[in-house]
């Protein structure tokens, strides 16, 4: 299983008349589009994490778009709610997941933190990398060259 973050770029931006999308295809932002070619390769299953709506599969439909982050302390007052995450952690089941890839930076580890108790072990591999265009080319390297990203290898 992995977790990947959703991203600010939509396909709305450059078509706002666009309709309704599935998950897969409404972020279009440069990191998520890396981190989705990436899960696709390297996972089984995985999740969009979306800072609105929270765990979504690709196949979900969004209706338009939204401006909603995370901060570095978790949710604010226009995010999902903790309790929302913890309900649908539960709801599908990633608590029975034995292991769990989360791509993104930071941030989502404390927020992982918190919608778990504390109780599941997360493998941040993109964590310790100087910034996000690092990140992008690691995404990248790992893509073209089919091997996944070594959660040590930066530290």
């Amino acid at each position: 299983m992995m977790i990947i973050p959703s991203g600010k770029p939509k396909i709305w931006d450059k078509n706002p008349k666009y309709g309704p999308c599935q998950t897969r295809k409404a972020y279009t932002g440069t990191f998520h589009k890396l981190c989705q070619a990436y899960a696709e390769k390297f996972a089984d299953e995985y999740v969009i994490l979306s800072p609105k709506y929270g765990f979504l599969h690709p196949n979900d439909t969004l209706l338009k778009t939204y401006d909603v982050r995370f901060n570095q302390k978790g949710v604010t007052a226009e995010t999902i709610q903790l309790d929302a995450l913890k309900a649908q952690w539960r709801a599908l089941k990633l608590e029975n997941q034995e292991s769990i890839i989360l791509l993104g930076g930071k941030k989502y580890g404390p927020l992982l933190e918190q919608i778990t108790g504390g109780t599941q072990q997360f493998v941040q591999p993109l964590i310790g990398y100087s910034g996000i265009g690092v990140m992008q080319a690691k995404l990248k390297q790992a893509i073209l060259s089919n091997q996944p990203l070594n959660a040590c290898e930066h530290e």
